[in-house]
C-alpha cells in the first residue's frame, strides 16, 4: 500500500466494517482451521442453524440464514467443482443436492469484486477514480449492499438503526479525505455531540466504591473526575487518558491501516494492552478492567487478549471528534455507491440518499461501468496468466464470471475457503492465523427516550450475559433532546472468549434461542435504567437480532506486526506478521478486508480497498 501521510494523528473507532460472512462468499475456514470444528461436532459437518434462524425477530437485516446457509456449503465440504458443473452433496440442513451446470456470465468485466461492503466499494472507487470507465462487477451475497455497513429502518423501528457499524473518527489521512470529499461524505455534519460515553457502575463493576449504583455522564470527558473509584484509581485513569491522547498526536503512532505507522512502535504489537497498562505504565488493574468494557465490543476481546498496538490505535482516537451517520457507516457506503452508480439511489441531497431505497435493478444495469449484483454468493475463485474468474450462486443456479482481475473484499475466511485450491501451504497456514469472532447486535425500540435522553451517545455497563453497551440510534440529530420521542437502542455483544473458543462461540450464535438474548436484554435494561423510570415489559416496542458469524478480526498480540528487529545501531526493522503473507496476491486475484489490514476499523476497510486497487490496476 502507498504510505500516505497522516493529516492528524491516529484514527477511528467504528464497529467493524469489513464484510461479514454474508458479504460476498464463503465461510469459516480462515478464521479457525477446519479441523477445530471436527472436534466440536459428531462429524466433520458443522451443526445446522437452529430454530432461531426462523424466528421473525432474527429474519430481517444483517447476516440472514438464507445467506450463510449457502456459504456453509463450502464450510461443510459439500461442493465438488468440475470444469463446467458443481456437485452438491446431501445434508440435513437443506434440500440441495446433485450435479448442476455452471452457466456462463457473459458480461464484459475488467475487475470482479467479491463483497459490496466498505472494502469492496472503496476498491471500486479507487479503481474508477484512477481509471475511469473500468468495467467492474461487484458480487454480494446479501439482500442489499453494506456488509458490516448495513442498517435496519423497517417498522416498527422509528429511525435508521445500524445492524453492525456504529461510527467513525474524523479523517486523518489523505486517502480518507479523498474518498470522503469526492463522494460527498459530509462527516462534519454528523459529529457526535458530547456527552459521548457514559458508564453505569454498580456491584457488577470490579473495584467500584461500595454501594455505588448510578450512571456517570461523559465518562471519557468531564465525568472522569467523578467515577466511583478510589482516589488512586481515578488518578491512574486520568493518567491513562493523558497517555492515550498523547499517542493520538505522536507522529507515526499506531494507526488504521497499521501499515502506515512507524516501525519504531511495532514493539506494541506482541504485548497485550493489559500488559501495557499495568506493567509498562504501572497503572492499577482497575484501569485495565475499565478499558476492557470498551475492548470487548470494539476489539472483540478483553485488554488481556487484545494487542496493545491496536488498542492504542483505537482508544487514542476516542478522546477526539467522531462522527455517526444515521445507521452507522451505512450512510457513508450509500454515498460511495451513489458516486459509482448515479442511479443506485434516487436524489442528490444528503437527506435523500439516506432515506431513499436502493434501486437494485439499476445497480445491475449492463450499461453501467460499475455493476452491483446482490444475492450472488461467490463460492470459488480461479486465476490464469490472462484472466481471473469466480463461480457464484444466485437464484438457484451457478454462474461463472470472468475478468482481468478479481478482488476478494470480504473477510479473509471467504477468500481462504473459496481460493483454497490456489493457496500454497505457507499461505494457507497464514490465513489460518486470522481469528474472526462472532458478534451479536440487537436493535431495541423504546416508547420514550426519556430514560436515555441525557446519557450520551454510547452507554457501557458491566455484568451482562451477552451485551457490553448500547448506542442511541438518533443521538446525532435535531430531535435528540426530545424526551418524548420513540427511539432505538442498538446493543452490541461483548466477547470475552479466548481465540481457541471462537468456533464454539459461533455455534452458540447459531443455536442460542432468541428468547435467551431477549431475556438478557430485559435483565440488563431493567437493571441499568430502572432508576430512570424504565420498565422493559411496558416500554419496549420491539427487539430485533442480527447475527454476524465472522464479523470482526480479533486483534490478538502479534497480529498487526511480529516483534521488530533492532540492529546494533538501534535501527528498527519491521517484521511482517502472518496477515502480510495471507494477503499476498495470487496471479490475478487480490485479497483485501479490514482483517488483513490488522484492525476492525472502517479506515482499515477503506485502506484495503486502496491497497487492492493498486494491485489490480497494472493488470488492466
Amino acid at each position: 500500500m502507498t504510505n500516505h501521510k497522516r493529516d492528524d494523528g491516529i484514527k477511528r473507532r467504528d464497529f467493524i466494517n469489513g464484510m461479514l460472512i454474508a458479504a460476498g462468499t464463503a465461510s469459516v475456514g480462515g478464521s479457525i482451521p477446519m479441523r477445530a470444528f471436527a472436534q466440536l461436532a459428531p462429524s466433520a459437518t458443522f451443526p445446522c442453524d437452529g430454530a432461531i434462524g426462523t424466528d421473525s425477530n432474527v429474519t430481517r437485516g444483517g447476516n440472514l440464514r438464507s445467506v450463510f446457509n449457502i456459504a456453509h456449503w463450502l464450510r461443510d465440504n459439500r461442493l465438488t467443482f468440475k470444469t463446467s458443473s458443481v456437485v452438491i452433496s446431501p445434508s440435513p440442513c437443506d434440500s440441495y443436492q446433485g450435479s448442476q451446470p455452471i452457466l456462463a456470465d457473459n458480461g464484459n468485466y475488467d475487475v470482479i469484486i467479491v463483497g459490496a461492503g466498505m472494502s469492496g466499494c472503496s476498491a471500486a472507487f479507487y479503481i474508477t477514480q484512477q481509471r475511469p470507465g473500468t468495467k467492474i462487477l461487484i458480487l454480494d451475497g446479501q439482500v442489499t449492499p453494506g456488509g458490516n455497513a448495513n442498517r435496519d429502518d423497517a417498522v416498527p423501528i422509528p429511525d435508521i438503526a445500524s445492524t453492525a457499524t456504529a461510527y467513525a473518527v474524523q479523517p486523518y489521512a489523505t486517502f480518507l479525505n479523498n474518498i470522503y470529499n469526492t463522494t460527498g461524505i459530509l462527516w462534519q455534519n454528523y459529529v457526535v455531540p458530547s456527552p459521548f460515553y457514559s458508564y453505569f457502575f454498580d456491584s457488577a463493576t470490579p473495584y467500584v466504591n461500595p454501594g455505588t449504583r448510578s450512571w456517570n455522564i461523559d465518562t471519557y470527558g468531564k465525568g472522569l473526575d467523578s467515577v466511583p473509584y478510589s482516589t488512586q484509581i481515578v488518578n491512574d485513569l486520568k493518567a491513562a487518558r493523558a497517555d492515550l491522547m498523547n499517542w493520538y498526536h505522536k507522529p507515526g503512532a499506531p494507526t488504521d491501516p497499521a501499515d502506515n505507522s512507524d516501525p519504531k512502535y511495532d514493539y506494541l504489537s506482541p504485548m497485550t494492552f493489559d500488559n501495557y497498562l499495568t506493567q509498562v505504565k504501572g497503572f492499577h488493574p482497575a484501569v485495565s478492567d475499565f478499558y476492557t468494557r470498551y475492548a470487548v465490543d470494539a476489539l472483540d476481546g478483553t485488554t488481556a487478549q487484545a494487542s496493545a498496538y491496536t488498542s492504542i490505535s483505537f482508544l487514542g482516537a476516542e478522546y477526539f471528534p467522531a462522527f455517526a451517520y444515521p445507521g452507522g457507516n451505512s450512510g457513508m457506503l450509500r454515498h460511495v455507491l451513489k458516486w459509482l452508480i448515479p442511479s443506485a439511489i434516487n436524489g442528490s441531497t444528503d437527506a435523500e440518499l439516506l432515506s431513499n431505497p436502493f434501486n437494485l435493478a439499476a445497480m445491475d444495469n449492463p450499461n453501467n461501468s460499475v455493476r452491483v449484483r446482490q444475492g450472488a454468493m461467490v463460492l470459488r475463485g480461479d486465476t490464469t496468466s490472462s484472466n481471473a474468474s469466480v463461480v457464484y450462486f444466485q437464484n438457484g443456479q451457478f454462474h461463472r464470471a470472468t475478468g482481468k482481475a478479481v478482488i476478494f473484499a470480504g473477510q479473509s475466511h471467504t477468500a481462504r475457503t473459496a481460493c483454497a485450491q490456489l493457496l500454497s501451504t505457507s499461505q494457507a497456514n497464514a490465513f489460518d492465523q486470522v481469528t474472526l469472532s462472532p458478534v451479536v447486535v440487537a436493535n431495541v425500540t423504546i416508547r420514550s427516550a426519556a430514560p436515555v435522553v441525557d446519557l450520551g451517545y454510547d452507554g457501557y455497563y458491566w455484568g451482562s450475559q451477552y451485551w457490553a453497551d448500547f448506542v442511541v440510534a438518533d443521538w446525532v440529530g435535531a430531535n435528540r433532546s426530545n424526551p418524548n420521542r420513540q427511539t432505538v437502542l442498538t446493543f452490541y455483544g461483548g466477547n470475552t472468549a479466548p481465540v481457541a473458543d471462537q468456533p464454539n462461540e459461533r455455534i452458540k450464535l447459531l443455536t442460542t434461542p432468541f428468547s435467551s438474548y431477549e431475556d438478557s436484554l430485559r435483565a440488563d435494561m431493567n437493571r441499568v435504567l430502572a432508576g430512570r423510570g424504565f420498565d422493559f415489559d411496558r416500554d419496549v416496542i420491539a427487539v430485533y437480532l442480527y447475527r454476524w458469524g465472522h464479523s470482526m478480526v480479533y486483534p490478538k498480540p502479534g497480529w498487526p506486526f511480529s516483534a521488530p528487529r533492532i540492529g546494533s545501531n538501534g535501527q528498527v526493522t519491521r517484521v511482517p506478521s502472518p496477515r502480510f503473507y495471507a494477503r499476498q496476491q495470487i496471479g490475478r486475484i487480490s485479497f483485501g478486508a479490514q482483517d488483513v489490514e490488522s484492525s476492525p476499523a472502517n479506515e482499515s476497510a477503506i485502506g484495503a480497498g486502496l491497497r487492492t486497487s493498486g494491485e489490480v490496476l497494472p493488470l488492466l
